[in-house]
């Protein structure tokens, strides 16, 4: 074995073990959340099985529209399946089934404190963003952290809070299709998990979850970047995404505007405010993918930038040789991912050598 070989062998082996304890951590949350969402819901699943089972396969049905929209929207390639399920399954878990012990409690405070009527109609507005942004993002880190190479810099936090908040979203979704077939006394359970069905993923879905822990996630990807900016720099334009999902909570759970219009237009700007970030951070990334990809020192093709440039020259390669080629490109275009999150100038050689050794 050469010596860089053995250095690769290495680093890889610290990696993998410096990832058990978080993977681990993670999966006890996720357990804990769980157990805590049976505790909750088990004797209304009990009593009402069927529209129960109802409501899953319709928000699951939504959950898998949603991961393959993140999937394709997300520049240069689909993200590994692993590191996106891992976000969805610890929104859909950890963040919400410690989210309901910690909402009841906050709501309790402020009612005591300010009164049941001000707790009653502020007290969402004040309880969720607090708790709900904290643990959806504690999440996002702790994931981040498991898979520190995949996270190279904001747009890849951005992605991986989508999917966060998106099992996040499906799974309260599916707590609020329960809640109105108990509050209805079960009498038409099923239309109860529709209309449910229809306000929460048709009115309100694009302006959710989904869009606030997309912002708060590109503060971690800013934390984690690949860069050699110094991490005190980091922490107030993190910072500031994080607060900018508290403030879009806040606006989706006060009661100002409370008509349909004014929740709507509520939606519309947490959703336009979402897609804001995206389209600056995948402009970003873009221009330094193709400023390093038509640098002097660069070996790789221009071709790797897109999808579509990517099928069109793997149909140029014979048949049989597609496989391998498939493979190549793929090693190659994790190291222009690494340069487009990094924000690494394009004469930078480190990362490249760094992503050499791994692949070897």
């Amino acid at each position: 074995m050469t010596t860089a070989a053995a250095s690769s062998a290495y680093t890889g082996l610290r990696g993998s073990v410096r990832r058990w304890p978080v993977g681990w951590l993670c999966g006890v949350l996720c357990a804990l959340g769980l157990a805590l969402l049976a505790v909750e819901y088990g004797p209304a699943i009990r009593v009402f099985p069927g529209p129960a089972l109802l409501a899953f396969l319709l928000l699951l049905f939504t959950l898998g529209i949603g991961v393959a929209v993140l999937g394709r929207v997300r520049p240069f390639r689909a993200p590994p399946r692993g590191w996106a399920w891992s976000g969805v399954a610890w929104g859909a878990t950890a963040a919400t089934g410690c989210a309901i012990v910690a909402n009841g409690g906050l709501q309790g405070i402020w009612s005591k404190a300010a009164g049941i009527d001000f707790g009653s109609r502020w007290g969402a507005a004040l309880t969720a963003p607090l708790n709900e942004e904290l643990l959806k993002v504690s999440g996002v880190a702790l994931i981040a952290l498991g898979a520190r190479r995949l996270v190279r810099g904001p747009l890849d936090g951005f992605f991986l809070g989508a999917f966060t908040g998106l099992g996040f979203q499906v799974m309260e979704n599916w707590t609020y299709a329960m809640n109105s077939i108990l509050s209805g006394g079960g009498v038409n359970a099923d239309n109860d998990v529709f209309q449910s069905f229809v306000t929460r993923v048709g009115l309100t879905g694009l302006g959710s979850h989904g869009a606030m822990t997309a912002v708060s996630g590109t503060g971690v990807g800013i934390l984690l970047a690949h860069s050699g900016r110094p991490v005190r720099r980091r922490i107030v334009p993190a910072a500031l995404c994080l607060l900018t999902a508290m403030a879009m909570h806040w606006l989706f759970d006060s009661p100002l505007l409370g008509s349909a219009p004014g929740l709507a237009g509520k939606v519309a700007v947490n959703f336009l405010v979402a897609v804001g970030f995206y389209v600056v951070l995948r402009r970003a990334a873009r221009r330094r993918a193709r400023a390093f990809l038509l640098s002097p020192g660069s070996p790789y093709s221009i071709e790797l930038l897109t999808r579509r440039s990517r099928r069109r020259a793997l149909r140029r390669v014979p048949p049989a040789r597609r496989p391998a080629a498939a493979l190549r490109a793929a090693d190659h275009l994790a190291v222009v991912e690494e340069y487009a999150g990094a924000n690494r100038p394009p004469g930078s050689t480190d990362v490249l050598d760094g992503e050499r050794r791994v692949h070897e």
